[in-house]
């Protein structure tokens, strides 16, 4: 009968027997626990109920599964829920199959102690043969013992039949299970035993999968090294696979350890440099207010006289003692004039002192070449400060637009053409006017080129240390066929003609520049030389070891374990030995870019290591740069094609991203949510309060916002060093972007953004300079922030584990334990792998970095919670982080979501209709609902801003889909298997849905005006003007920084005014949107026409399963009539289905009080009226074949000369068609072509229709056979040959 739809008002609130029949997740589980090992005795007895039943025809099981029922009282509140029914079938699972590996394994381990009897019989000799050829082939002889045990134990599962089986998942295969009546007797008892052997026979496929997947992950993870130098190939693979997702990719863990201090000091220099460019800029501001800048035209040039003063004073004298009395003296004099305050004139001056002495210690750092070498270190003098001191707009002025690159000035052009004519004069030759302006074009061009400033130019240097130099005449004696340099003009010019380079390069006499740059550069050196010296040492230190603990005359190979006997070798062959299995190679061709000059020296040159080091020391990402980067002669063709790829994917990406992340105010408020996550998932939050609220006060005066005083900021390098700070993983994303599209990763410095707003209007870019600093320096702040305050808890809560227990440590230990816990359970840019990294540069996915480190930081807290409980020292740390991760994990998402439904009164029923209505991207989310006054339901997706969905949100969808098995009455392997799937999906999507504007193109290019989600933007017949404004629309608002659409909707909220369709919006709800947590109404009718498209479509493609499709019995060549009533029942099945969904749609849409009149004319405009009264009501109609395609059966029956198969299967597909008329879509599809087929007994043992007596004449006579077969249409068309033999015996037809 057909259900009578519910009153909503009905379901305003809980009864009070509906709260307590309520199970959640967390009981239902713990009762699965329970009730699974109660149901392993029941699995044993069962079994051999069954074999009674089967021998002697009882109903022995049946009272053994009563009995049980009735002890068993679990069993009912652990399959309520999709949690409860899992643990119940993993704990069968495990139980019996552990039982039966374990007596399998004590089988073998008996027979080797002789305890079983040693037969002699010839047969089993060579069957015992085979097998330990075999086992000597898997290498584990318990292994293989053990799957078969494993498979036993497996058939003792009391819940076959409700677990089900792969065959049973996919409806096909030999493991499908057979379907039980519970009517006992034999015939029901063979069928239970078939079914176990089924299930059975599927464990030693899922077993030797989980053998080699479980393997694969151990070796990984215990062999640490060794599994990359072994000769299995099963290791290799393991070994490559993994190596792509771990941090440290394939580079041994002491060079990716040394390579993230030399990262931290680098980035430590980068801020000391940032700091003093700060502290100038504000003193100098003081000294020029803005608004004396406005009101007086000459500021803007006293300011930049004052700039080049300080310039100068920073460079004059030796940079490893004070300024010059003289230099300093005129410096004082100008500040001094333009009415500096004498604080200012300190801070000025300590700020000149302070970069001096950073250059002094960084050249001192880069010095590392033996005492008859020259270093930067002996040519402290004037060449090494013109180098520091010079940059020139000609390198920094770049922008994705040609046209507004540094142009020389028309005066600076003609110099240069001036000077070139007159040195080539000098040597004798004469330059047209038209030959000195090709020349200064080609060097303007070569300059342009440059995609950074040049490096020194130590190996002109080395020859012009003194301030003569060499003979320039010389230089440019063949100046119009040499290829000039524009880093060897500056390096070999002197005098008043190095002027007219400087002028025609646009030279920078600016001390934030130079000290930035100058910072940079020697940083860039004195680190890497740091890195190698320190990896030299290594090296030799392992190696010392090595040699030490072995024995006189012994092979170290014997001795060592591979991986731990060095990393850089003399020889080949050495290197072979200690690093077998891997591919050797010289060290110097890798490391060439940076030893290029004769002033620094690798300590490891002429070394031989492994490829994956080799490279690992050198770019680290090359992977996909040929999608941006054109090679070394590349065609005109490539180069096109990689400009292409940069300026029209690359950078619309990069700016919707930088649009998406520090210039939208609702990510700023998500990023301090996600923080507080991560503090609180490491159990933070359970340490006493005042020391928790001291860490994140004395973190605050730590944070890069606006002017710090010194000790804070060398606290902060101090973090840097450690690695704990600045390392905001979307953030490192759109950095590392922006320098592939060649806009510079510093968004500090804003070079090309800074550039072009300057070229249009000087104050306004400027301020948007300033702005952009702003806004990241904030988005930094607020990663920072609870990263320093975790540091902080963390270095406090060891130093009191490890007092008390009087264990011995050093500060220095504490801080890089404390940083080690911080860089390893809070996202970290730095750790993310260089694939995930390399995956930015493709049009698909968004922040893939910030996934990949939440999988791989929730990962590690789990694993540090589990060493610290396992450490008495440390266990009450362990058990509070724990608690902090399943709180953040489990508890609080599902404590929060249940307690927004009993605030408002909000029932399970309504919660499941409420989900019917979600959007895809909030299907599988931890959704919060709200009820209005007018009692209309509201949501809030807390997935949206819960950072660790990510690792949830696998798992929730893989519950989802088993409870809707568990809804729908399916076996539970079915659910599993699709929850997986689904997981899988949801898992990989950061990684290969479509970018932010890659989506929105796409919705224009591929979608033909339909966004992704089904949205029709413009037709066809839309005018072309409106339609270039949608598309342009469209693609500006992917693009659109500030949180546009959300501050749009909260203007429209707070005027009042409806939006394009007609929406009204509330402003607490738009409010909460600014922090990600938006409620929004649902809107049933609307979404109902969604609904019915996709009804539309599935209605269409369960027809074509039967008359369309590679499976169509209309086409693929001469068909059965089985293969008839096969499609009939699949099209009808999908028919079903669909239906079914529909049905559940309008119940639902009618549960959260939708107006039911509107949503029946949602259907009425579709020409839909009676499939919606049909489905109201729970009715199905089933599909049967039309008379045109009877006719196409009978066309195609007479032009192949065969049977028609449709003919031979209309009696059954009536009677299935009958059958279906009668099925409610509330019910279960349960239509098996068995039940409609001939039964063996039936062709066996039913009285025959025929006398003995039967003839060919007689059966001819009563038309029976068809032709000469002997056997009727029906029978022909679906009997198997078998069968067909056993008829044709019953009427003496041999």
């Amino acid at each position: 009968m057909a259900e009578e739809f519910i009153d909503p008002d009905s379901y305003f609130s809980l009864s009070p027997v509906e709260m307590g029949n309520e199970r959640n997740a967390i009981t239902a589980a713990v009762a699965g626990i329970v009730s699974g090992i109660i149901k392993v005795p029941e699995g044993v007895i069962s079994l051999g109920a069954e074999l009674i039943d089967a021998g002697f025809d009882t109903d022995t099981a049946a009272k053994v599964e009563i009995a049980f029922d009735k002890f068993n009282i679990f069993e009912e509140v652990a399959e309520e829920r999709a949690a409860g029914k899992l643990t119940q079938a993993l704990v069968q699972l495990g139980v019996g199959g552990g039982i039966g590996f374990k007596l399998a394994s004590s089988a073998i381990k008996a027979k080797k102690a002789g305890n079983y009897a040693n037969l002699k019989s010839l047969n089993l000799q060579k069957a015992a043969k085979k097998a330990s050829d075999f086992n000597k082939t898997i290498g584990k002889k318990k292994f293989v013992a053990g799957i078969a045990g494993g498979s036993v134990g497996e058939a003792f599962v009391a819940d076959v039949e409700e677990i089900g089986s792969f065959g049973d998942a996919f409806q096909a295969g030999p493991t499908q299970l057979e379907e039980v009546t519970d009517e006992g007797g034999r015939e029901d008892a063979t069928k239970k035993l078939f079914n176990r052997l089924k299930f059975g026979a599927e464990s030693p496929v899922t077993m030797l999968f989980g053998y080699g997947v479980g393997k694969g992950i151990k070796a990984a993870v215990t062999r640490g090294r060794r599994i990359e130098f072994s000769n299995s190939q099963l290791d290799k693979h393991f070994n490559k696979i993994f190596s792509a997702l771990r941090a440290r990719g394939a580079k041994p863990q002491e060079i990716f350890e040394a390579k993230m201090a030399e990262k931290g000091a680098t980035m430590a220099d980068t801020n000391r440099a940032m700091e003093l460019v700060k502290t100038i800029d504000s003193d100098v501001d003081s000294i020029f207010p803005s608004i004396k800048s406005t009101f007086d035209k000459t500021t803007d040039k006293k300011k930049a006289e004052v700039f080049k003063e300080l310039n100068d004073a920073m460079f004059s004298g030796d940079l490893s003692k004070d300024i010059p009395k003289e230099a300093s003296g005129k410096l004082h004099n100008i500040l001094k004039n333009n009415n500096a305050s004498t604080e200012t004139i300190e801070n000025l001056f300590t700020s000149l002192r302070g970069a001096r002495k950073s250059f002094t210690e960084l050249i001192q750092a880069s010095s590392n070449a033996p005492k008859d070498i020259q270093t930067l270190k002996s040519l402290m003098g004037k060449r090494v400060q013109e180098y520091l001191g010079n940059t020139y707009k000609i390198f920094e002025d770049k922008s994705v637009l040609p046209f507004l690159n540094y142009a020389p000035t028309e005066e600076a052009v003609k110099n240069a053409e001036k000077f070139f004519k007159q040195y080539a004069a000098k040597n004798g030759r004469r330059l047209t006017d038209f030959q000195a302006k090709s020349i200064v074009e080609t060097v303007v061009k070569s300059a342009q080129k440059q995609k950074t400033p040049p490096g020194l130019p130590f190996k002109y240097a080395k020859d012009t240390a003194s301030d003569e130099g060499m003979e320039i005449d010389k230089f440019l004696k063949n100046v119009i066929t040499e290829r000039i340099r524009p880093e060897r003009l500056l390096a070999e010019v002197k005098g008043k003609d190095k002027k007219v380079i400087q002028e025609l390069f646009g030279k920078i006499e600016d001390p934030r520049f130079s000290i930035y740059n100058s910072m940079t550069k020697l940083s860039a050196i004195a680190r890497k030389n740091e890195l190698f010296e320190k990896l030299a040492k290594q090296d030799d230190a392992i190696k010392a070891r090595v040699k030490k603990n072995t024995p006189v005359g012994a092979r170290v190979k014997k001795n060592t374990p591979v991986g731990a006997r060095g990393f850089f070798f003399d020889e080949p062959l050495d290197a072979q030995a200690a690093l077998p299995n891997q591919e050797i190679v010289a060290l110097d061709d890798y490391l060439k870019p940076f030893f290029k000059d004769e002033f620094t020296v690798n300590p490891l040159s002429g070394k031989f290591t492994t490829k994956a080091i080799a490279e690992s020391l050198g770019d680290s990402e090359q992977a996909l740069k040929f999608l941006f980067e054109p090679r070394p002669g590349a065609t005109g063709v490539e180069k096109g094609l990689t400009w292409g790829y940069r300026n029209l994917v690359l950078f619309p990406k990069a700016a919707s991203q930088v649009a998406k992340t520090i210039l939208a105010p609702v990510t700023h408020f998500r990023n301090l949510f996600s923080a507080t996550g991560f503090s609180a998932g490491n159990g933070i939050f359970f340490e006493n309060p005042l020391v928790v609220g001291k860490a994140f006060k004395e973190a605050f005066p730590k944070l890069q916002v606006g002017r710090r005083k010194p000790e804070a900021m060398e606290g902060y390098r101090e973090l840097l060093r450690l690695g704990v700070v600045n390392s905001q993983v979307n953030l490192g994303d759109v950095k590392n972007l922006l320098r592939d599209v060649r806009m510079g990763e510093n968004l500090n410095i804003g070079k090309p953004l800074e550039s072009m707003m300057r070229k249009l209007t000087a104050g306004a870019g400027r301020k948007a300079k300033s702005f952009m600093k702003g806004a990241e320096d904030l988005y930094t702040a607020e990663d920072d922030l609870f990263k320093i305050a975790n540091y902080a808890v963390e270095k406090y809560r060891l130093k009191n584990a490890y007092t008390a227990a009087g264990r011995k440590f050093t500060e220095r230990q504490l801080k890089e334990e404390a940083a080690d816990i911080v860089r390893n359970t809070v996202p970290n840019y730095a750790y993310v792998s260089d694939t995930v990294r390399a995956l930015r540069r493709l049009p698909l996915g968004t922040f893939m970095s910030f996934p990949s480190e939440i999988l791989r930081t929730t990962t590690n807290i789990a694993q540090r919670s589990i060493k610290e409980i396992k450490d008495p020292v440390l266990r009450n740390i362990g058990i509070k982080r724990l608690t902090g991760l399943t709180t953040v994990l489990a508890a609080a998402p599902y404590g929060i979501q249940k307690g927004f439904q009993g605030l408002y009164n909000v029932t399970n029923e309504e919660m499941e209709a409420l989900k019917r209505y979600l959007p895809d991207w909030s299907k599988n989310s931890t959704i919060l609902p709200i009820r209005t006054e007018d009692n209309e339901l509201k949501y809030i997706d807390f997935s949206h801003g819960n950072a660790y969905d990510v690792a949830i949100r696998p798992l929730q969808t893989l519950l989802n889909e088993v409870q809707k098995g568990i809804d729908n009455e399916e076996v539970l392997m079915r659910g599993v298997l699709k929850g997986m799937a689904e997981a899988a999906a949801e898992l990989s999507s950061p990684f290969v849905s479509e970018a932010i504007y890659t989506e929105a193109a796409l919705d224009i290019i591929t979608r033909g005006g339909r966004t992704k989600d089904g949205r029709q933007l413009y037709t066809e017949q839309t005018p072309d003007g409106e339609k270039i404004k949608i598309i342009t629309n469209h693609m500006a608002r992917a693009m659109l920084p500030f949180s546009y659409q959300q501050l749009n909707r909260l203007y429209q909220a707070a005027t009042d005014k409806p939006s394009k369709r007609g929406e009204f919006f509330e402003l607490p709800d738009e409010l909460l949107g600014f922090a990600g947590y938006r409620a929004v109404k649902l809107n049933p009718v609307r979404s109902m026409g969604f609904k019915i498209a996709n009804y539309q479509r599935g209605i269409r493609e369960s027809r074509a399963l039967f008359t369309g499709g590679a499976e169509s019995v209309l086409k693929g060549g001469p068909k059965t009539s089985r293969d008839v009533i096969e499609r009939f029942i699949a099209a009808n099945k999908a028919k079903f289905n669909v239906e079914k969904e529909m049905s559940k749609d309008i119940r639902a849409a009618d549960i959260l009080g939708a107006d039911i009149d509107a949503i029946a004319e949602e259907f009425k405009e579709r020409q839909l009226t009676k499939p919606f009264s049909r489905m109201s009501q729970n009715v199905f109609e089933p599909y049967f074949p039309s008379k045109n395609i009877e006719r196409e059966f009978e066309q195609i029956s007479e032009r192949i000369d065969r049977p028609n198969p449709f003919e031979e299967a209309i009696d059954v597909l009536s009677d299935i068609y009958d059958d279906l008329v009668d099925l409610e879509l509330t019910e279960e599809f349960n239509i098996d072509i068995e039940n409609y087929l001939p039964s063996y007994d039936e062709m066996t043992q039913a009285p025959l229709p025929i006398t003995p007596e039967v003839s060919r004449q007689a059966l001819a006579t009563n038309n029976m056979p068809v032709s000469q077969t002997g056997l009727t249409q029906t029978e022909q068309g679906l009997l198997s040959d078998e069968e067909k033999a056993i008829r044709l015996r019953q009427r003496g037809i041999a």
